[in-house]
């Protein structure tokens, strides 16, 4: 499967292009404009070839050949050129720009197969980075040694790059110099050897004055960084968990699993008018409610036994089983489950176009088997199941539970990518803990609505931690409410540890678990400082995290999972991938509340 960028302005010209590619399995990157087709080009840095019009309404297709030209990262990069006219002049001007070849419109299937098979073998990468083989057998590396080679280099020239921009008018300035010897040198030890004489050039540019022609070739060293950033997620198979747009939005939320919102209803009205009044008003009422929980054990297990049967708990335990039988799978069986999945096709499309920024074909039985294929049985079946679990979720409620949802549902897609990453078995059974983990929180938000509002209250008013409220309202907190939570659904072991030790790993009682509740965690914690209301808050919430000697980290390690970086590495790729898996389950919640 190749990746091709497509520059065409013609409508029906560009929809026969995508046809064609389609068909035989390619994927397109589509522009119709000059400087798009740049943008796309620095989010898919190593796209195999480009197909390009000559003539773009008012541009021409040779001043973007030049801009690509002028990039030493894209000199080698195998461009076609299609034409409906024979100007010798524009001829001349993709001759001398290079190109692989040009052709008459209109397009043809095979001329393009042809050429993409040629532009493929011409491994032209290879010109700008070593590949990973060579490079690894030169200095003798092993691949988790190459992949800490390759976040080191990303996050120093990073850094750098932010340095030399800052500093770019003072000629003088010597942190300037040591951001671009930086720049060179780790760029040098990923195997770049062009990028020597792009700093070069621009140490000559700044010397001269000539800032124009220094942030010129800073775009080049921006072009190499997103190639070292998209051998990382290759060498680990996650290219298709990190959304190509950078810039991907994701709305702060409160870190409380839910909070009241306006509703037309008495009790709405009720829980907003306790949660907006003083708790000191309530004097004597509220130290007298707070004597004993509200629920005793046997209405608890009572009330879990009653909805353990009904929306959204059913469909959660029906999703958990799906997980669990996910190896039993195959193709076909994925491509059924997308099928009868109430409005997930167009979602699922959604997310594939936004996160690998090419277009897919989901419109015939074929096309769809070709998409499972190329992304995993595993990877399509998981986020069928958040989309069945959504399809479940209440309509309405006195509380906003989204907020609820969404960690939940994000928790479930960041552990499965994480066990992708760490090479683990069972990645699926991943987001099965990460589904489960908060169980405890679905029984008091949906089953004791007005009671868990009350208790959110207390603990935002009185600054107490939430499941010491949570004991005294309910006679346990959410980390043992959601065991017996899932043990009323018959679910397996796994669900269940996950949500009794997911804020501390230390606390798994079986080993066989600990691992997958480390995992969790981890996701949690992520998810959870993604959803901070600062980004304050969100970095206190990570910098334990961000420590080689974290209990996650090293249950991990004493149970025999390699991490392929360092702690503070790990959180940085887990929150790229996290953003993804978050705006993942913002398509899939809608405009649901």
């Amino acid at each position: 499967m190749a990746k091709v960028l497509v520059l065409e302005d013609d409508a029906l010209s560009h929809k026969v292009v995508e046809r064609v590619l389609a068909n035989f399995g390619h994927q397109i990157v589509a522009s119709r404009s000059t400087q798009e087709a740049w943008d796309k080009l620095q989010e898919h840095v190593l796209v195999d070839m480009v197909v390009l019009d000559n003539q773009l309404g008012n541009e021409w297709g040779w001043q973007f050949l030049r801009m690509v030209r002028q990039s030493p990262a894209y000199r080698g990069l195998p461009v076609i050129v299609y034409t409906a006219h024979t100007e010798r002049s524009s001829i001349i001007r993709y001759v001398e720009l290079g190109v692989q070849s040009l052709h008459m419109k209109p397009y043809q299937g095979d001329v393009l197969m042809q050429e993409i098979k040629k532009a493929v073998e011409s491994k032209w990468t290879a010109q700008v980075m070593e590949p990973a083989e060579t490079l690894c057998e030169r200095l003798k590396l092993s691949v988790p040694d190459y992949n800490g080679l390759l976040a080191l280099a990303s996050r120093t020239i990073e850094e750098s790059l932010l340095t030399a921009k800052k500093r770019l008018t003072n000629p003088n300035d010597p942190h300037l110099f040591a951001a671009l010897s930086n720049i060179e040198q780790r760029c040098r030890s990923v195997g770049i050897f062009v990028a020597e004489g792009v700093v070069s050039s621009i140490r000559g540019h700044i010397q001269n004055g000539d800032v124009v022609a220094a942030v010129e070739g800073l775009r080049g060293i921006e072009s190499f960084l997103h190639m070292i950033r998209h051998r990382m997620l290759a060498m680990m198979n996650m290219e298709d968990s990190v959304a190509r747009n950078t810039e991907t939005k994701t709305a702060v939320a409160k870190p409380v699993a839910v909070v009241p919102v306006p509703a037309a209803s008495d009790a709405a009205t009720y829980v907003r008018d306790i949660i907006s009044k003083p708790l000191w008003q309530y004097g004597p009422q509220l130290r007298r409610i707070l004597k004993s929980p509200l629920l005793t054990e046997e209405q608890r297990r009572t009330g879990m036994m009653r909805i353990a049967i009904t929306p959204p708990f059913s469909t959660v335990s029906a999703n958990l089983r799906l997980l669990d039988d996910l190896p039993k799978l195959s193709l076909q069986d994925a491509a059924r489950i997308v099928r009868e999945t109430r409005g997930f096709t167009a979602n699922f499309k959604a997310v594939l176009d936004h996160v690998t920024g090419t277009t897919h074909a989901l419109d015939s039985e074929s096309a769809m088997l070709r998409v499972i294929g190329h992304h995993g049985i595993a990877k399509v079946v998981v986020m069928a199941t958040a989309a069945r679990v959504v399809n479940g979720l209440p309509r309405d409620s006195m509380l906003n539970l989204r907020p609820l949802f969404l960690h939940s549902l994000t928790v479930a897609l960041l552990a499965f990518e994480v066990g992708r990453l760490l090479k683990l078995a069972n990645e699926h059974l991943l987001a099965a803990g990460g589904l489960a983990h908060d169980a405890g929180r679905w029984f008091f938000a949906i089953g004791e609505p007005g009671a868990y509002a009350l208790a959110l209250a207390v603990s935002e008013d009185g600054d107490a931690q939430l499941a010491d409220v949570e004991r005294l309202f309910f006679g346990v907190d959410h980390y043992a409410a959601g065991p017996e939570m899932l043990q009323a659904m018959a679910v397996s072991a796994f669900p269940k540890a996950a949500a009794a030790a997911h804020h501390n790993p230390a606390l798994v009682t079986d080993q066989e678990h600990v691992i997958g509740v480390s995992v969790v965690h981890v996701a949690h914690v992520i998810v959870q400082a993604g959803m901070a209301t600062s980004e304050t808050l969100g970095k206190s919430i990570l910098a334990p995290l961000r420590e080689s000697n974290y209990i996650a980290w090293e249950e991990l390690k004493r149970s025999g999972v390699a991490l392929p970086f360092e702690a503070s590495e790990m959180v940085d790729t887990l929150i790229a991938i996290a953003k993804t898996s978050r705006w993942t389950v913002e398509q899939l919640l809608g405009e649901r509340s």
